[in-house]
């Protein structure tokens, strides 16, 4: 893929996700995005917490499926999550600061693989996940 398809997905996914509600409300940012790898960060803030001030599992597993979605999406596809498996390691408390690497593992023609896992400042493994996605079609046509 071009550097500047990349550029295009890149711009495309920072709109894209700066007008989803969902990923609003939870103040996910993109801080990466490479062809089948991307970045997230989300610092974990009240509204992301449990009664015992801990991540809540629901909000990790929508970081989780958000990363690996983006994730097929800077290889130019568009995706539906078909399954989903997630590993709780760590509990994230309250103002920890959440890195979540997604990786495509299978670029498929009607289906891609990812992983993803999210760390904290000091490299700490949080959690771990992984996803099977159904394509849709092409994200942006290329030329």
């Amino acid at each position: 893929m071009s550097r500047e398809i990349i550029e295009k997905l890149t711009e495309h996914l920072q709109l894209f996700y700066r007008k989803n509600p969902y990923v609003e409300l939870l103040k996910i940012r993109i801080d990466d995005v490479q062809e089948g790898r991307v970045i997230l960060g989300m610092d974990i803030e009240k509204i992301h917490t449990n009664f015992y001030e801990m991540s809540h599992g629901g909000a990790l597993m929508s970081l989780a499926d958000t990363a690996m979605g983006a994730a097929c999406l800077s290889c130019n596809k568009k995706v539906v999550t078909l399954s989903f498996n997630m590993n709780f390691i760590k509990g994230a408390p309250l103002g920890t600061k959440l890195k979540a690497t997604g990786v495509v593992v299978h670029n498929g023609s009607r289906t891609m693989v990812c992983e993803t896992e999210f760390v904290n400042e000091t490299g700490k493994v949080f959690c771990k996940a992984s996803g099977t996605f159904f394509v849709l079609g092409r994200l942006i046509e290329e030329e």
